[in-house]
């Protein structure tokens, strides 16, 4: 078995790549311009696309061999329509964002070919919405759209990194992980399928690791596969003193990487990498507890929807430092770089989806048939949000929506308890509306609206009589009286409020999340949420290079709203002539605020961050735009090697999982770095990326 394709290497897309509005029909010929994919939503835009057509060069690394496998193509999230085309044959398409998106090559290309890569995309509107049918009404085509909001503008996108990849015929996927704090053990799931043409059997092992040392030997298990099938493997093991995974007093941000090998006859098949956290939440009576300490989740009840790791690694710094204790992103699921980084640092996240402000959740009048396509549309989101998301240790809660209707909520409460049944599942919870089955099925009473409201469910939950023990928190409540006030003044509550917070204590309610701690962007760039923890920033925005990971603020830095994507810049992060952020009274009142009900503040998280390399391709003096670079660490051969595609000015921007030393090549050329964690509280700018310049050999 060739070696290169056990590991599954594989090479991220990003970059500058040619856009031009139109509608279905003839690929366009002329009117292309520059632009960075993948790019953030445009829905905010007065008039933003209606359909659209994007297109980049595809070469294929020539020492790839699938033989063995599949070459894949992962487009990540098109909004919301897509048909991909290749030299102009088309490949396949697919509806919805937020449901994968991968197209087999295998039989399309040649290791060493260049091909012309075009993505035709389309808003949810009409014909595009769904495949199994031409025309659904107004409402049904907001609830299958992903939208910030409901009077946002359906339109089109490319919002995800984009990658292609090998992929072993026999292989480990879907890779599912368990610990226990009470009972110190460590519990691991996956599925061993053989899409090859014979049959296979072998072992399939895992250990676990923390930077260089073994931690813990899992036992081998025995795999035998037929052609086109599957088999689930599950085991355990007793794991006595893990390092606990959170920020003081829960633990310390420690990742571990599972690693799997799965070995038939021919050698090894596959290698597989996990990234883990040890930690549990549970549930005990009426308390919430995470590794044994009762939690106080406090802070908005969203975050600005940047899915960036610059932006990100300064954001919770900054909402930590302010004692911010829980984030969410409320709308729906986010790309993976948003868990990532707080796996990283040790925030705790809430992953929240299927909103009723954005129209995911149908009305009550919908059709009996759309209300059956919606649901099977978001058990089918669902189903591959948890899957993708349930490794990542910052995820405490699955807050699976805000809706009360059990004929919603339960379908998808029953999805994700499936799934992943060691977090807090929750909704928004009425006691006036909740059927029993819905009770059953919750982990907590998360409470919603007003003050009045509030407390009379409080009352009721409380009732053994009529309501079993849960614990209880406040997922949403308006408590500021109004959106605006000065800098220097601390937040005006609305009456009651007030007394409501500093008793959340002694009444054993597990914390609150409120509005208008963060800001939210609306159609138009309405200033209508701002961000009343910092105040706003005028930010010379630039990036060191157009390569590399995530959807940036403005990647071409043309200084307007529509190139932010957002209404105003509350954060810096790479203009080192201006301060990070500028605190409010209302940061100072929260820090504060959190100080009285705990005792103590927020952290301290992690205070480096993952390792950044930049790595410039060069020949004959000159920068070589589109070079392949790749990676591989020399001490740890799990570590799946990939590359990245290098910008007009011959740079790859690399972020690593983890320090170490690392070997840099492209054509033949490499070059060797020892790469480092840098700190977190830094000036604004770019100076924590490591440099490397490969000098390519002339071509004969």
């Amino acid at each position: 078995m060739d070696d290169k394709i056990a590991s599954a290497p594989r090479l991220l897309l990003n970059g500058e790549w040619e856009f031009v509005e139109g509608g279905d029909g003839d690929r366009p010929t002329d009117g292309w311009q520059r632009l960075r994919v993948p790019h953030r939503s445009r829905e905010f835009e007065d008039e933003p696309p209606v359909a659209g057509w994007y297109r980049t060069q595809l070469e294929v690394p020539g020492d790839w061999d699938w033989a063995g496998g599949r070459l894949i193509l992962d487009l990540g999230r098109v909004r919301h329509y897509g048909r991909a085309y290749l030299d102009g044959q088309a490949l396949g398409d697919n509806y919805g964002m937020r449901r994968a998106w991968r197209l087999d090559l295998s039989a399309a290309v040649v290791a060493g070919g260049t091909y012309e890569l075009m993505v035709f995309t389309h808003n949810c509107t009409g014909p595009y919405v769904h495949p199994h049918t031409k025309a659904l009404s107004e409402d049904a085509e907001k609830a299958l759209d992903t939208r910030f909001w409901f009077t946002s503008a359906p339109t089109i996108g490319m919002e995800d990194d984009i990658w292609v990849e090998l992929e072993p015929a026999v292989r480990l996927t879907d890779i599912y992980l368990v610990t226990s704090v009470r009972q110190r053990i460590i519990a691991v799931e996956a599925a061993v399928v053989n899409d090859g043409g014979r049959a296979f059997s072998g072992t399939a092992k895992w250990r676990v690791r923390l930077g260089g040392a073994v931690e813990l030997e899992l036992p081998a298990v025995a795999v035998a596969v037929e052609p086109g099938q599957r088999q689930t493997v599950q085991l355990q093991a007793d794991w006595e003193n893990p390092v606990l995974w959170g920020r003081p007093p829960y633990g310390e941000p420690v990742l571990y990487h599972l690693e799997g090998e799965l070995r038939g006859a021919e050698g090894c098949r596959h290698r597989s990498e996990t990234r883990f956290g040890f930690r549990e939440i549970w549930a005990e009576g009426d308390q919430l507890l995470l590794n044994g300490e009762k939690l106080m989740p406090w802070g908005d009840h969203t975050v600005p929807y940047v899915y960036e790791r610059q932006w990100l690694t300064r954001k919770f710094a900054e909402l930590a430092a302010a004692n911010i204790s829980i984030v969410e992103h409320h709308r729906y699921d986010p790309p993976p770089v948003f868990y990532e980084v707080a796996d990283e640092m040790g925030v705790f996240v809430v992953g929240a989806n299927f909103c009723v402000g954005t129209g995911q959740v149908p009305p009550a009048d919908m059709d009996a048939a759309e209300f059956e396509l919606v649901m099977a549309n978001h058990l089918e989101v669902a189903d591959q949000w948890i899957r993708r998301s349930r490794n990542h240790p910052s995820i405490l809660f699955w807050d699976i929506t805000d809706a009360r209707s059990p004929a919603f909520c339960v379908p998808l409460l029953r999805k994700v308890k499936e799934l992943d049944p060691t977090r807090i599942a929750e909704v928004t919870f009425d006691p006036g509306e909740a059927n029993a089955k819905l009770v059953e099925l919750i982990d907590c009473y998360r409470l919603f609206s007003g003050l009045e409201h509030i407390e009379a469910s409080i009352e009721k939950v409380r009732d053994p009589a009529r309501f079993p023990v849960k614990p209880v928190r406040v997922g949403e409540a308006g408590i500021f009286d109004g959106a605006f006030w000065e800098a220097d003044q601390e937040p005006p509550l609305q009456a009651g409020w007030w007394d409501f917070l500093v008793r959340l204590p002694q009444r054993n309610i597990h914390g609150l999340q409120t509005f208008h701690l963060a800001d939210m962007d609306y159609r138009g760039f309405k200033a209508q949420v701002p961000n009343n923890l910092s105040q706003p920033l005028q930010v010379q925005i630039h990036w060191p290079a157009q390569s590399g990971r995530d959807a940036r603020i403005d990647p071409a830095a043309l200084g307007t709203q529509a190139g932010w994507g957002k209404t105003e810049l509350y954060l810096n992060w790479c203009d080192p002539d201006q301060p990070v952020a500028r605190p409010t009274a209302t940061h100072h009142w929260s820090r504060a605020l959190f100080r009285r009900w705990t005792g103590c503040d927020v952290g301290p998280l992690a205070g480096q961050r993952a390792p950044e390399v930049m790595v410039q391709a060069v020949r004959g003096g000159q920068p070589l735009a589109g070079a392949l670079v790749f990676v591989e660490a020399l001490e740890d051969r799990s570590m799946r090697p990939w590359g990245v595609r290098a910008d007009a000015g011959g740079y790859s921007w690399f972020v690593l999982e983890r320090p170490g030393h690392y070997r840099f090549s492209c054509q033949g050329s490499g070059g060797e770095i020892e790469a480092l964690c840098q700190p977190v509280q830094a000036p604004a700018g770019y100076d924590h990326i490591q440099q490397l310049v490969l000098n390519l050999e002339e071509e004969t």
